[in-house]
Parts: structure tokens; sequence; C-alpha cells
């Protein structure tokens, strides 16, 4: 079985998937595959309401979308994520994948694209490690503005940078 944690420390640590979908049926079956794992499920029915709960909530890691919703699309939902200074990871869900989508899908910057109806557990357990270790590579790596003297401060090799900028304000 696919392994559920990057490494030993993180898997101890809950993460927040966020579904964006108005399939109840989704719903349960990612709830079925992420039981008994460190993903925590959350559920917003509307771009919307996704990107709000993605506001509200900043340990939401990665959001799984349906590719059609019934105030827009997976692609109007990047675009409110694109404006946030470190978004979730996109995952883009389609009952009716192909190749056109899957292109489309990797072309405006969501992370990948999966198959539903039904879910293979094996697949999205292994896409959302990807995503989730892909989301925290690029907060390892990214630049905090610079907050009173001194140079801006790098996120890589861990926390205590990002604490000493917060502690400034």
């Amino acid at each position: 079985m696919l392994s559920n944690s990057s490494t030993d420390s993180d898997a101890k640590l809950p993460i927040t998937v966020l579904l964006v979908s108005t399939r109840t049926e989704d719903y349960i079956a990612l709830q079925a595959i992420f039981r008994g794992s460190r993903w925590e499920l959350r559920a917003a029915r509307t771009a919307r309401d996704g990107i709000e709960t993605i506001r509200h909530h900043a340990e939401i890691a990665v959001v799984i979308c349906e590719h059609t919703l019934p105030d827009g699309d997976w692609r109007s939902l990047l675009a409110q994520m694109d404006k946030m200074a470190l978004p979730p990871s996109l995952i883009v869900s389609s009952r009716l994948a192909d190749e056109r989508l899957w292109a489309d899908v990797l072309g405006f910057g969501a992370f990948d694209l999966l198959q539903g109806a039904p879910f293979e557990p094996e697949e999205v357990l292994r896409v959302t490690e990807s995503a989730w270790s892909d989301r925290t590579r690029t907060a390892r790596h990214t630049t905090l503005p610079r907050i009173g003297p001194g140079p801006a401060r790098s996120v890589a090799g861990g926390g205590a940078p990002l604490l000493a900028a917060c502690s400034q304000i």
C-alpha cells in the first residue's frame, strides 16, 4: 500500500485537503480513501465557497476541484488562488478526463488531473502526496519581504527565519 508520509515527523501532523465539488459521492469516496491517513478532508460546493474556505483556513495545503462548478470552473478557482502568497496545490477531478483536459490543467498551472467515478485510491493518495510535497518545496524556497532593517529572509532551511520575520511585525 502507498505510504501517506514524506517524513516521520510530517506523518504525525494532519494535512488538510479541500474538495470543491457539488458531488456528495465524491466527498464520501475521498473521505473513505483518506480515512486512517494523515489527510483531513474539508468540503465546499462552489468556487466562491472554496476561495473563502482557503482564505479562512491557511492550513489547507491541497485542493481537489471538480472541473465544472455552478459558479465557474477550476480555472476561476486557480485564478483566485494565484493571487495568494502561498496558494494550495490544485488537483482537478473529472469523470471525462482526456488528453486535452490534462494538457489544459497542466498548461494553466494546476498540479494534476484525477479521473473519478470511481476514484482509484492509490492514485488519489499518490497525486495528493505529490501535490503536497510540491507545495512544501515551494514554501521552503519562498523569500519573505524585508520587514524592518536587514535583508529579505528566505524560508529555505526551516521555519526559524519565518518566525524571526513574523516576530518583528
